[in-house]
């Protein structure tokens, strides 16, 4: 049986990693977790800290939070 890949919970935040070509080791490393860390945290799996997200806010200033993290205002 294959193994089935979660999707992510935050397109957003993934559009944005492919477009500003940020490698996901590369933010897993910033916020000091490892990259399958981060993958259970962007299929919902886990959460993110309010730490993480300020971390990673940084990395894509340019993009509201409230978008990245699919947040209603």
């Amino acid at each position: 049986m294959p193994i089935r890949k979660h999707a992510s919970v935050f397109p957003a935040l993934e559009k944005a990693i492919i477009e500003k070509q940020i490698t996901k080791k590369a933010i897993a490393i910033d916020l000091g977790i490892t990259v399958s860390s981060l993958s259970r945290k962007l299929t919902g799996q886990v959460e993110f800290t309010l730490k993480e997200v300020k971390t990673i806010h940084k990395m894509f200033g340019d993009i509201k939070v409230e978008e990245l993290f699919n947040m209603d205002e």
